[in-house]
């Protein structure tokens, strides 16, 4: 764990793995943050890490840029619009544990960042630091909130939902689909889309939505998915990976038709 407040460019080193804690908001809640994460990948779906060959993955905080990102193996983490001072919604669980499975997308099927690869591979980060939030407190998904982004040791509101994207901004059925130039081609509203359909997906098998719909969304990324994947082609991956694991294939093909992604 590195502290970027000083000099992004050249952090210190602050925590390792096996350290204690440092008192550092920050510093200990993104330890713990990604240690959640890498633990879940392992122990659910058998990932060593991103590169999955249990490569080194480090995270910086304090790097005076608002929000997340991944930078190779780092994860780079801001302290928000507090003016340095302490953390914001960039330390939840799920935003680290999205931005390595970024690292772990870089590693697979590198979608491409544009239109609806772009979408889809924001979508995935969502969906997976969800999972992984749930995991860490063993949630149904029926107790789960499906909330994105929900400060850690902060008032900061969630940044969006997968059960009502609209919510927060965000296309949730095909019609709204949002060509703009900007955002990539609009890759953080349209990724709404197949946010929703994982939802509906992982609400109708019940239980814990690692263990099913997850199985089922990881499958379809290791073995299906590649750099120009769209939407269309992800949900046949999805049903692909259903049928391969002995899942209802229905609920997948229902749930996208429910958002507008059809054959």
């Amino acid at each position: 764990m590195f502290d970027g407040r000083n000099d992004p460019d050249n952090p210190v080193l602050v925590r390792e793995e096996g350290g204690a804690p440092q008192g550092d908001a920050a510093v200990d809640a993104a330890f713990d943050a990604l240690g959640v994460a890498w633990d879940f990948f392992r122990s659910v779906y058998g990932r060593n890490s991103m590169d999955g060959r249990g490569g080194p993955v480090e995270a910086v905080v304090h790097t005076r840029d608002p929000g997340a990102a991944r930078q190779g193996p780092r994860i780079l983490l801001g302290d928000g619009d507090n003016g340095g001072s302490g953390p914001d919604g960039a330390l939840a669980v799920e935003v680290v544990a999205a931005r390595f499975m970024a690292g772990v997308i870089h590693h697979t099927a590198e979608l491409e960042s544009y239109g609806q690869p772009g979408a889809l591979a924001i979508s995935l980060g969502n969906v997976f630091g969800l999972l992984a939030k749930q995991y860490s407190r063993k949630e149904t998904v029926q107790e789960a909130d499906w909330l994105l982004g929900k400060g850690l040791l902060s008032s900061d509101g969630p940044a969006g939902s997968l059960k009502d994207p609209a919510r927060f901004h965000q296309s949730s059925h095909m019609t709204d689909y949002d060509e703009a130039s900007g955002d990539d081609g609009g890759v953080h509203t349209n990724a709404g889309i197949p946010n929703h359909a994982f939802y509906l997906v992982a609400t109708e098998l019940g239980g814990h939505a690692w263990e099913q719909a997850g199985r089922i969304w990881y499958k379809a990324l290791m073995e299906y998915a590649s750099r120009t994947t769209n939407f269309s082609a992800f949900r046949h991956a999805t049903i692909g990976a259903a049928r391969d694991l002995g899942l209802p294939t229905d609920v997948v093909a229902k749930a996208w038709s429910a958002v507008g992604v059809e054959r």
